[in-house]
């Protein structure tokens, strides 16, 4: 018998289900940095790179790429 791991959303699927505002993603981001694994800021996110690019560019933009990617 397998087992499937859950998997816990990123902060972005939290953020595009109205679960997390804009600002929790420090907290998501101090989280990454305390306990960082195999992945990419971006992908711990659940952020592509063009995604995270722009939020780079520009934190206020994150309801922005929320729009685009709906």
């Amino acid at each position: 018998m397998s087992r499937t791991a859950e998997r816990t959303p990123s902060f972005f699927e939290r953020y595009l289900n109205g679960e997390v505002r804009a600002d929790d993603i420090d907290d998501y981001v101090d989280a990454w940095h305390a306990h960082p694994n195999h992945q990419e800021l971006h992908e711990f996110l659940g952020m592509s790179k063009e995604e995270y690019a722009a939020w780079l560019r520009d934190p206020e933009d994150l309801a922005e790429i929320a729009r685009a990617r709906r």
